[in-house]
């Protein structure tokens, strides 16, 4: 029996790289916040509506994005921007 033993694989030391997810939609909130809208209908991105509505929440989580509000109605999505009076009215 011989101690060598050959392995068919390879262990390689490396940083694991960011996810990169909400790419499309991270655009998406950027290219609205350029706007001078204060509100958009989200529309023919090729994403369910689910998948579309979880993507953008999730965007605007993981980016920080808090003048920016993504809004539901009757199965369309929205994004709105945040008033600051409304805000500062919640207080």
């Amino acid at each position: 029996m011989s101690d060598q033993k050959q392995s068919s694989y390879r262990l390689t030391s490396s940083e694991v790289p960011k996810t990169r997810r909400s790419g499309l939609y991270a655009a998406i909130i950027r290219e609205f916040q350029d706007m001078e809208e204060e509100s958009v209908l989200v529309s023919d991105t090729g994403k369910k509506p689910m998948t579309l509505q979880q993507g953008l929440r999730k965007a605007l989580e993981t980016e920080g994005i808090d003048d920016v509000r993504m809004v539901q109605r009757g199965g369309e999505t929205y994004l709105v921007k945040a008033s600051r009076e409304a805000e500062s009215s919640k207080d």
